[in-house]
């Protein structure tokens, strides 16, 4: 972690200066997969450390349940609780009910995903606000492997955010923020890997935009 925050730093200092840009650290852990026939599941939690890594801090917990609509697909409604302590600012408290559907359109002749495609809307409440944000994700990832029987493998998605409304808590209609990974993922074991990388997050707002730059490592366990 100490390595990709300073990759992190270092690429924030080599960019052009928006305004407000942060060096963050995420960490995440997700638990997916049809257990008991096509029931599908989704437990995910993360620790995002914010305002230089450590002055400020976000937590998310989003479960879901669905089904497996297709070998490569899958579809989910889910709940999300998310508590934002910002350095200096307002401590916030959001929930969220979510529906995803998720598919693979490409895969190599060994059968490994070469393409995820996946779409989620959320429906955001802010406690002590009354007003409902709905917001649109788009999310594409590409892999490949590169080493170790094709167990190892450079990953890099986009996904954009696009907000479907205004609030009177302050989200904008159109773009809200727009996420670019790139990493390395590879197996701590049969059903558990883990992805460290780089994660750019541009915050789209009515003055200039915010750029964050975000060492970000997640672990995916396969159910």
């Amino acid at each position: 972690m100490r390595h990709l925050l300073s990759l992190a730093a270092a690429l924030a200092a080599a960019s052009p200066a928006l305004a407000e840009d942060d060096v963050q650290a995420w960490g995440a852990f997700t638990a997916s997969g049809a257990v008991k026939g096509d029931l599908f599941v989704w437990g995910e939690g993360q620790l995002r450390l914010t305002d230089d890594a450590g002055g400020g801090s976000q937590i998310l917990v989003r479960p879901a349940i669905g089904a497996r609509i297709a070998r490569d697909a899958h579809a989910v409604i889910g709940y999300s609780y998310i508590p934002t302590d910002p350095q200096g600012g307002v401590a916030t408290r959001e929930n969220r009910v979510w529906q995803q559907v998720q598919f693979v359109p490409l895969r190599n002749r060994g059968g490994v995903p070469l393409v995820i495609s996946r779409t989620r809307l959320e429906q955001r409440m802010i406690e002590g606000r009354e007003e409902t944000g709905w917001r649109l994700r788009q999310f594409v990832r590409l892999q490949a492997p590169i080493a170790r029987q094709g167990t190892v493998l450079a990953v890099a998605y986009t996904e954009g955010f696009f907000n479907l409304n205004s609030t009177n808590w302050g989200a904008r209609n159109g773009i809200d923020q727009w996420r670019n990974f790139v990493g390395i993922g590879f197996p701590l074991a049969p059903k558990l890997r883990i992805e460290p990388g780089y994660l750019n997050q541009t915050v789209f707002r009515a003055g200039e935009n915010r750029s964050n730059h975000v060492a970000n490592v997640a672990l995916f366990l396969s159910l």
